[in-house]
């Protein structure tokens, strides 16, 4: 479909490919209502909703199902989202998570995504530079959907990288991928088509084509002939190659910022690991690229905690963070404060719960000189090493 940044036009040209469209489920590319040329702060929910609903009446007249880009509102802050239309309901049903900087810098980064089921078919979807992380498709094949949908405004100077990443996602997870790609103008930035899709062995799907046109497939449910079984091992690593030196943190920090890659930088003692230091390290690695946790030693738990503390050594809670996806590396500290390994690290983003005021944090205004980012957040359960122990020994008293 040939986007454009009005909206009304492209709504215009939605309902007219819905008319022409044969197919149950019919697919449009990421932002096909409004394009990326718009002022997203001039729109409002209204608006969007408006739209919407005139394509849902659409949708009950041919019962029809749609899945379709288009801007989200919520709590103050615009999302790139994607729309899943039918007659009975219109529900946001993704939201880009992994942002292109840059082209990405009016939304904010989003969190849901949901499966779709039409006639027991269970479909999966990825936002356009979202294509490029094998990790989102290999979480989204672990609730073994039969489809995975790309919706996309993907490049032309990149469009040998498009075909090459849907195949790939077709192959090594063993899926039906079909990329929606469209046909736009973003700055001087081309975007031709090119629409694809490939079979679980790499095989077409249809022809690829720059022209704006409507492509029917039919998909089966089941493929008898996958070419091998689809392993997901798990791989007993060493959790101690983790723990790093500052010299070996720094030589790997400086590799990998130099790929465009965001650091993500806390600190803890981390003594009885619970449901609430879980929550707080998912969230904050899903704020860059990879987490370093600054761990206090043994001679640093001692002096903000006392004598009696830590429960466990500085080898044994090294060891338990290791085992946690959301930890890429571990160094541990022996100052009271992290403060000079802040310095010396320069995290792009530094995290602290929310029990902390910004100005409370150690190296905030450090990291905030060179434009990084202070994050403090939210505590999701009330718990604490300090609580536990209390609860032990309470019910050891009784």
């Amino acid at each position: 479909m040939k986007v454009t940044h009005n909206l009304k036009s492209n709504l215009q040209k939605i309902k007219k490919f819905i008319e022409a469209s044969q197919g149950e489920l019919i697919l449009f590319p990421e932002l096909a209502l409004t394009g990326y040329k718009i002022n997203f702060f001039s729109l409002s929910p209204n608006i969007i909703n408006s739209a919407l609903t005139e394509i849902q009446k659409l949708a009950k007249l041919y019962q029809k199902s749609i899945l379709i880009g288009a801007p989200s509102y919520k709590d103050n802050k615009i999302l790139n989202a994607l729309y899943y239309v039918n007659p009975r309901k219109i529900e946001v049903i993704g939201e880009k998570f992994l942002l292109f900087p840059e082209i990405d810098k009016e939304f904010s980064q989003g969190k849901i995504r949901k499966y779709v089921e039409i006639k027991d078919f269970k479909i999966g979807s990825i936002i356009c530079f979202e294509l490029r992380s094998p990790e989102i498709a290999r979480n989204l094949i672990k609730d073994s959907p039969d489809l995975l949908i790309v919706f996309a405004q993907w490049p032309k100077e990149r469009i040998s990288h498009w075909e090459v990443l849907l195949k790939a996602r077709a192959i090594e997870n063993q899926i039906y991928v079909i990329g929606v790609n469209a046909i736009s103008k973003i700055g001087q930035i081309e975007i031709p088509g090119l629409s694809l899709g490939f079979s679980p062995s790499g095989e077409s799907l249809f022809k690829k084509s720059k022209k704006e046109k409507i492509i029917e497939i039919s998909i089966p449910k089941v493929f008898n002939s996958l070419p091998y079984p689809l392993r997901t091992p798990f791989m007993d690593t060493d959790l101690n190659k983790k723990l790093k030196t500052l010299k070996e943190l720094k030589s790997l920090i400086e590799k990998r910022r130099k790929k465009g890659q965001i650091m993500v930088f806390t600190n803890g003692c981390f003594d009885l690991l619970h449901a609430g230091h879980v929550h707080y390290l998912n969230l904050a690695r899903s704020l860059g690229d990879f987490l370093i946790v600054g761990l206090n030693s043994d001679t640093s738990v001692k002096i903000i905690k006392g004598k009696l503390r830590p429960i466990n050594s500085q080898e044994k809670r090294a060891f338990l963070l290791s085992s946690l996806n959301c930890v890429d590396y571990i160094i541990i500290f022996d100052e009271e404060t992290p403060e000079n390994l802040i310095r010396e690290l320069k995290p792009d983003i530094l995290v602290k719960g929310a029990d902390w005021e910004e100005e409370e944090i150690v190296g905030a205004n450090f990291v905030k000189s060179y434009k990084g980012e202070v994050k403090r957040i939210p505590l999701k359960f009330k718990i604490s090493t300090t609580q536990i122990i209390k609860k032990i020994l309470k019910l050891y008293k009784n």
